[in-house]
């Protein structure tokens, strides 16, 4: 796949929009489910000041598998208090589908 192929796999499959979603899903889901484990992690309780922006996509070939596996990954940055904290890495298989997602804090 090359970069022309790739940034319409980006318009087509809406890969930063789904990762946006799938950031704030997943945030809000943490509150809610564990406030502690949230609150330790991101020392607020406010999602207010918590802002994400777009860093990267990429193809990717992971070979640590017996069979390489190919994908999508849609990397935003998380800001707290306009400060990087942690990336959240959401990917896609090469039809656009969902395949997984991370949230590493740095």
């Amino acid at each position: 796949m090359d970069t022309l192929n790739l940034k319409q796999f980006l318009i087509e499959k809406k890969s930063f929009e789904k990762a946006a979603r799938g950031f704030w899903k997943y945030v809000l889901s943490w509150k809610e489910d564990d406030p502690e484990e949230f609150y330790d992690a991101f020392q607020t309780n406010d999602i207010s000041s918590i802002t994400i922006e777009n860093e990267k996509i990429a193809l990717v070939i992971h070979y640590r598998s017996e069979e390489p596996i190919e994908f999508v990954q849609s990397t935003v940055n998380v800001l707290l208090n306009a400060q990087l904290i942690a990336q959240y890495h959401y990917l896609q298989e090469l039809d656009g589908e969902v395949m997984d997602d991370v949230l590493q804090f740095l």
